[in-house]
């Protein structure tokens, strides 16, 4: 039994993928009933009951909303009708179902990458575990939900898939206390750990120099002559072109940062890869570094944006109770300031 716990961080993530996998093909929602009849008989008392009904997942989304911008777009509708609002919506829609995919696989590659950590006892394995294993509980909860509406609707399908998600949930939480509990060193892989700062060793450090007054102006009119040149080259084409070509500009940017992942993985192979290990591990340590560099980054950018967010509505607030304390109190202003 032990020796079975200590194989669950391995297994459970894989029973997480599987679940993640029918969720990009299948997903469920509640039906509401259109209307509801006032006669009081059983049969409507079972009509307007709601009902979980299975639907297309994002994939078919997707390529659904596709299909009907094709259609919409056609050429033979009249030449009158006017529909580019219903476009700009459509490829809205379209992007943000795109969006949710690239989340989707991006949580379908973590259960690998956890794996694959806890596998091979990389140093910021647990930092994945806090991660993978309490967000699988959030997912999982409702889809249980799900099946057993649909058991109850004689689904028969229903029945088999709420055992399995009942025994991936079960194994998710037997998983995430082993490892909690486990309190041997994770260790491999370290020179990962500093991998931010190798660059700089080796360089020599440099002089420092006693500039004149100029120097820190000259400094401010190239950074002022770049930002005009970033602006007016890079950021107006950007914004032109996700506004008349969305859905090519969303192709470029997932490209894009496909490109960038793999030059980073590769980098970090040549960096922190063992020579004890395979290369194909190595390259699996790797790939689950970059998204544990994504985890990091997008918690740190979250949590600033909202202590932003907090420090300006506290000094707006502060700003309206001292103009308010003013008028009231004092009577400095005649009438209220407008803002």
């Amino acid at each position: 039994m032990t020796q079975f716990r200590k194989k669950l961080p391995i297994l459970s993530p894989f029973f997480i993928a599987l679940v993640v996998l029918h969720s990009l093909f299948v997903d469920y929602t509640v039906q509401f009933p259109d209307f509801i009849s006032s006669e009081s008989s059983e049969t409507n008392l079972e009509t307007i009951k709601p009902k979980v009904i299975a639907e297309n997942g994002v994939i078919g989304r997707i390529s659904y909303l596709e299909s009907f911008l094709v259609e919409i777009e056609s050429k033979e509708l009249p030449i009158d009708t006017d529909l580019e609002d219903t476009k700009d919506n459509v490829k809205r829609v379209l992007i943000g179902q795109k969006l949710l995919l690239g989340l989707l696989l991006f949580y379908l590659f973590l259960t690998f990458s956890t794996a694959m950590t806890y596998m091979f006892r990389v140093w910021f394995h647990k930092s994945m575990a806090h991660v993978l294993y309490p967000v699988s509980l959030v997912v999982l909860l409702p889809k249980i939900f799900f099946q057993l509406n649909l058991m109850v609707q004689k689904d028969i399908f229903s029945y088999f898939y709420f055992l399995f998600l009942l025994c991936t949930y079960i194994f998710t939480i037997l998983a995430y206390r082993t490892i909690i509990k486990d309190k041997e060193p994770y260790e491999g892989f370290q020179s990962l750990q500093f991998s931010s700062s190798l660059e700089e060793e080796g360089r020599s450090p440099s002089q420092t120099k006693t500039g004149t007054y100029f120097v820190p102006i000259f400094h401010v009119l190239v950074i002022i002559l770049i930002g005009i040149l970033i602006g007016n080259l890079i950021y107006i084409p950007l914004f032109l072109l996700q506004k008349h070509y969305v859905s090519e500009f969303s192709y470029f940017i997932f490209f894009l940062i496909g490109l960038l992942s793999v030059f980073y993985i590769f980098n970090y192979n040549k960096v922190g890869g063992e020579s004890q290990n395979k290369n194909w591990q190595n390259l699996s340590v790797s790939f689950a570094y970059l998204q544990y560099r994504f985890l990091r980054n997008g918690f740190f950018s979250i949590f600033t944006t909202i202590l932003i967010i907090l420090f300006v509505t506290f000094l707006f607030s502060l700003l309206l109770f001292n103009i308010d304390l003013i008028q009231n109190n004092l009577g400095l202003f005649g009438k209220t300031t407008e803002f």
